[in-house]
């Protein structure tokens, strides 16, 4: 009970530092280059990204980084809980420092004080699902920005938390920006995230959580069976 409150005030002065470092970088945006610009964002992102891990006191492992080609990328993964998105984003940002990140979330997020202004300054793309129109232009930015301007995309095809090991069944539109770009998709698998907090609502220390980044899978070399299904090849 009390390692939970400490560990939630601790969060809560994060966001609060988090906060003002934002507003350093935007009143020097105007000296910054647009590149210069984001990655002064994600510096501050990876900050706060990186507190979180230390005050939850989670033994976090990592592996499989390796395995991410020097190229653009679609990272998918299962979605358990706001935590796998912490040590996910915390994870890639020390691993492809100069490379830019799309991040695509629910825009439910932009409501999210602090951390909604945070995604908006890192040019994060929002779907709208419960708009089908609004949700495929987002999308297809998501693929511009991948053929045009090399970003990589991270998404989760869930759609939305699980709070569990168990998998939602992933939605085929997010497939799109693959097989549009022709970029390789990066599987990405969590393993116990919710249980640091989603699972009782309060911050349980010395949790073991495992972020695993699997081999490439490029859509191409796939025979036209597997690449039609391969939402359900990836959820197995």
């Amino acid at each position: 009970m009390l390692f939970d409150i400490i560990a939630k005030l601790r969060f809560g002065l994060s966001l609060i530092r988090l906060w003002f470092r934002l507003i350093w970088v935007k009143r020097r945006k105007q000296s910054l280059s647009k590149d210069e610009y984001y990655h002064e964002i994600v510096k501050k992102a990876e900050i706060h990204t990186g507190e979180l891990i230390k005050y939850s006191k989670m033994n976090l492992t990592v592996d499989g980084l390796e395995n991410i080609p020097d190229e653009p990328v679609i990272f998918m993964g299962n979605h358990q809980s706001y935590i796998d998105i912490y040590v996910t984003v915390n994870a890639l940002i020390q691993k492809i420092k100069s490379r830019h990140l799309t991040l695509i979330g629910k825009k439910e997020i932009l409501k999210i004080p602090i951390i909604g202004r945070l995604g908006t300054e890192m040019d994060v793309l929002y779907l709208d699902r419960e708009n089908a129109r609004e949700g495929l232009k987002t999308i297809l930015e998501a693929i511009r920005r991948v053929k045009e301007e090399h970003h990589d995309v991270l998404i989760y095809p869930e759609g939305t938390r699980s709070k569990s090991r168990k998998m939602n069944e992933f939605h085929k539109g997010s497939f799109k920006i693959a097989q549009k770009s022709g970029a390789a998709i990066v599987p990405m698998v969590v393993n116990d995230a919710y249980k640091v907090f989603e699972e009782t609502y309060r911050v349980k220390p010395n949790v073991p959580v495992h972020l695993r980044f699997l081999p490439p899978i490029y859509l191409s070399e796939l025979d036209p069976e597997d690449e039609k299904n391969i939402d359900q090849i990836l959820s197995e």
